[in-house]
This record gives C-alpha cells, structure tokens and sequence, in this order.
C-alpha cells in the first residue's frame, strides 16, 4: 500500500467517524462533555502554576538581578543552639561594602507599618527607611520629583518618597511633589513618587513609602533595641560575581565579626536572590504538579466514559461491522474507523476545554490580578493529548469490533 492509498483509507475513516458522531449527535455531545472538562481542568492547573512561577520571578526581579539579603536572624539551618537575638548593624553593611570583593551598593533598612495622612485622608502602608543604596540594588525609580539623598539621610529629614498607591489614595491625579503629609502625624514633604511597579502574589509593590534611615530610626515603632540596629541589609553585586562564592565572603566576614566558632549558630543569615529562584522553581513545580495530578482525574474519568460509550456503540452497530466485512473491509479498517471515532470525540471536548480555559484563565487573570498564561505549547499538548486519550481508551472497542465474526454479526438483531 502507497502512502496515498493509506491517507485515502484514513479520510475515510475520518468521513466515516463523522456520520457516526452526527448520527448520534446529543449522545456525542454529552460523552465530549467529560474530556472537555478534563482538559480545562488541566489547562487552568497548568496556567495556574505557571503563573505562580512567573509571579515569583518578577518579584525577585524586582528585589535585583545579582544580590544578596543579610537578616539579623540566626541561621537555624547549622547545628547547634540558637540565640534568641539576631545581630545586623550599619557597621556591619560598611565592613561588607569595604571588605567584600564585587559589591556595587548596599541598602540597609528599617521596615515598619506606619500611617500617611493628609486632613479628611488617611493611609496604612508599608514604611521602609533607607539609603540612596536602596534604588540601585532595587531598581527603583521616580516617576516624578527625586529619591532620598545622603544628605536626607545624614541629616535626618523629614521627607518622604510616596508609592503610586498611596499617592493615589491620598492626592487623586494631583501630582504631590512638594505638599506635606503627616507621617505617624509628624508632618512631611514629600520630595518624589515612584514609579509603578504592579502587584504579585496578589501583593501591590506600590503600597510602600519610602524615608531616610536615620529619619525612621527616629520616627518608626521598631522592636530593634540597638543604635545602629538593621531589620534587613540588601547587598548589590556586579553581574559577573559568582553568588555562591560572594555569599560565603559575607558569612566569612560576619563571622569573624562576631566571632563565632565552628559549630555555633551563626546571628545572621545570608540569602542570594539565585537561592529564591531555585527554592521557588522547586515550590511552584509541586505546587503545578500536584495541581495537574488532581485535574487529571476529570481527564481520566473523561477517558473511562469515552470507553464506555464506544463499547454501546460497537453493539449497537454489529450489523453495520457485518456489512462492511462482508463487503471487502478488513480488521484493521474496522479498528481505525472506531480509533478515528473515539480520538475525533476527544478533540472535539479537548477544542471545547481549552477555549473555555481560555476565557476562565483571562476571566481569572482580571478577578485576581494573578497571571495564569497559556501558551502555545499548552494549547497545542492538550490536543494533541486528547487525541492520544482517545486512541488509549477508545483501543479495546476498537479491537472488540474488529474480531466480529461478519456470518454472527450480520445475523444480530
């Protein structure tokens, strides 16, 4: 056989396998109906965890490309017995920015919840005092106005850098450069806005407020007890520093500053934002693999009914398999025209599936401000896997009706 007669043969059984599903049209739907929703189950699980993925990549984007993150908090992942308190200083960021080869800026902070009001207006957001250091290591800009300077932070001044979201709650489309708020009801002039930088995780990165750092170590409740105290130290490098060797010149440095032994519990911990990726990549892939495994159970339920409908189809079509035999048709024409029919009803749902995962997945990215993309390798694997669905489960129909006896089937009622 040439490969035109064999092309030929499966476009009949394609026109054959069309006849039969218009024949028998609601039942066809209703069967369609189970593989639909598997795939938009399945789409949407996928979409889901990739959009957590996505998430988290830009939030560390955000945070910085080559960078490493100093907490005052022991680091209960060596052995030994843990303090209770954590050391982190401005001294220490200026032994790192000095002693640590490959470091292009340092932003020490202070973090509180703190209350920006204008009269009839007020605000709850996230207060973060800093170093001009902050905008390099964050990729921070200013849409409007300027960002906090060293001389703001060696003096001690009392302005304030706004996000979008707060200057939008407190001042509408009016630009605020220049007008004065009350922070924790300590008037300040807010000097810049910066600019916008979306949400993720459902968090808004715009909620925040920017000071100097001596000025909110003055204005800012904090459970920091000491001079020079620092909640979190966020360390720039240059994009040819290896992050694993950098980070082991920090924890050698601050080890020998607060002279810890082999075998203690080291005051400080160091992350790189390469350790955040890959503990993320791992989270998000359980989380999208357990996801799928869950949906996949609709699929597969889905697959059982195609199953089941093709063995009522086989009966119900004895005489037809008869015929056909007795007028020249082989076994194997009549296994593929029920391989075609069973795989042709699950395109079909898989088609219906992903545009309903489509609309659900934009529906969804609108509602939740969380991105659950579909990309063409998605929206290509689950037709193609619907197909493959049809061919497992619609085999043993298929072989079923191919070794009918024709005298036994052309005699059944």
């Amino acid at each position: 056989m040439n490969l035109r007669q064999a092309i030929a043969g499966w476009m009949v059984n394609v026109a054959t396998a069309v006849v039969a599903l218009r024949t028998n049209l609601l039942r066809s739907i209703l069967t369609a109906l189970g593989v639909m929703i598997g795939v938009l189950a399945v789409v949407l699980a996928v979409a889901v965890g990739s959009g957590a993925q996505v998430s988290v990549e830009s939030t560390i984007s955000q945070l910085g490309s080559n960078m490493a993150l100093v907490f005052p908090q022991p680091d209960v992942g060596t052995n030994g017995r843990s303090r209770d308190v954590g050391k982190l200083t401005e001294r220490d960021a200026q032994a790192i920015l000095r002693s640590v080869p490959g470091v292009t800026a340092i932003a020490p902070q202070l973090r509180a919840s703190i209350q920006v009001s204008l009269p009839g207006r007020r605000v709850n957001t996230n207060g973060l005092a800093i170093t001009p250091g902050y905008a390099t290591v964050s990729n921070a800009e200013v849409d409007s106005g300027r960002m906090i300077a060293d001389a703001d932070v060696q003096s001690a001044a009392r302005v304030i850098v706004l996000g979008q979201t707060v200057a939008t709650k407190l001042f509408g489309d009016v630009d605020p450069v220049g007008e004065s708020v009350r922070v924790n009801k300590v008037p300040f002039a807010v000097i810049g806005i910066l600019a916008a930088k979306g949400s993720s995780f459902g968090n808004d990165n715009d909620d925040i407020a920017l000071v100097p750092l001596r000025t909110g170590r003055q204005r800012f409740s904090s459970t920091l007890t000491g001079p020079d105290d620092l909640a979190v130290l966020f360390v720039g490098f240059d994009d040819s520093v290896d992050l694993n060797e950098a980070k082991s010149n920090i924890v050698r440095l601050m080890r020998a500053r607060y002279s810890v032994a082999r075998g203690e519990v080291q005051p400080f911990t160091v992350r790189t934002t390469e350790e955040f990726q890959k503990q993320s990549a791992t989270v998000t892939g359980v989380f999208q693999a357990v996801l799928v495994a869950i949906a996949s159970i609709s699929l597969l339920v889905g697959g059982i009914g195609i199953m089941n409908i093709m063995l009522v189809s086989v009966t119900e079509r004895t005489r037809e398999i008869g015929l056909r035999m007795a007028l020249g048709a082989r076994r194997r024409d009549i296994r593929n025209q029920f391989l075609v029919e069973a795989a042709s009803l699950c395109v079909i749902g898989g088609l219906l599936g992903l545009i309903l995962a489509i609309i659900a997945a934009r529906v969804f990215e609108q509602a939740a401000d969380f991105p659950a993309p579909i990309g063409w390798p998605v929206a290509v694997g689950s037709i193609v896997f619907s197909a493959v669905i049809g061919l497992l489960f619609g085999t043993y129909p298929a072989i079923r009706a191919s070794r009918l006896s024709p005298i036994e089937a052309l005699r059944s009622e």
